[in-house]
């Protein structure tokens, strides 16, 4: 699921930019979700709710909280440094003032169909290479956490126990299918009952990793050689970054 947020004090705006991504959905590669924010409060008020999303088409020239310092909240406040904002507005003069908000692009009013689809499309590519986001379901509810922020999964019966730096939850789940799901952000299946992500490997043992809080998991001797050539694999792509 890729989460956007269209936030523009102008509802047409935010129709629009809505319009365009409903009617070309099936040219985008991950189902997407949109919600729609007619301020800059509200906005804020709904990620300081631990509401995260991965693109934002944000308006600039908004009341009370315009865009510049509704990306300066997300940015410094709220430490998010992975969700990507792209500035709409019908001036060019705010340049200078974007910077340290870091947008991923600025996109001029009035507003194109091929820009907004591009900048989701650009959007996806930078959420897999920055880790991205793993979701999962308790009770009839969703969660979402980064996945640089996951140290490791273990099965445990027919639950899965994801830990990360934040600690420890349990939910019902596969092994086999969260690591179809976290693969490509260089997890591995290191044994029947666990799946790590490699940038919380601190140590590679023969037969075990130790994580960087200091767990100490098996490898199991059937996996031992893929996981040496993985890790080979891992290191040089680190190399090349």
């Amino acid at each position: 699921m890729f989460r956007i947020a269209i936030c523009d004090d102008e509802h047409v705006i935010c129709s629009q930019i809505e319009k365009i991504i409903l009617e070309n959905q099936k040219y985008i590669t991950q189902e997407i979700q949109i919600e729609i924010f007619y301020s800059g409060e509200k906005l804020c008020c709904f990620m300081e709710n631990e509401n995260d999303f991965d693109l934002i088409f944000l308006d600039i020239e908004m009341e009370l909280l315009n865009g510049v310092e509704v990306g300066r909240k997300i940015r410094e406040e709220m430490d998010n440094q992975i969700t990507q904002i792209v500035y709409v507005s019908g001036k060019n003069s705010y340049y200078k003032d974007l910077f340290e908000v870091r947008p991923m692009h600025f996109l001029s009013k009035p507003i194109k169909a091929d820009d907004i689809i591009k900048n989701i499309e650009l959007g996806m590519k930078l959420s897999n290479k920055f880790g991205g986001v793993f979701s999962y379901k308790k009770s009839y509810e969703t969660y979402r956490i980064h996945i640089k922020n996951i140290i490791y999964f273990q099965s445990v019966d027919r639950e899965i126990k994801i830990v990360s730096i934040k600690g420890e939850e349990l939910f019902y789940g596969k092994l086999d299918d969260i690591f179809h799901q976290v693969e490509k952000y260089h997890f591995m299946n290191i044994h029947k009952s666990y799946i790590v992500n490699y940038d919380h490997i601190e140590k590679f043992k023969y037969n075990e990793v130790i994580m960087s809080n200091s767990i100490h998991l098996p490898i199991s001797q059937l996996r031992r050689k893929e996981i040496r050539g993985l890790q080979i694999k891992y290191e040089k792509e680190r190399l090349l970054l």
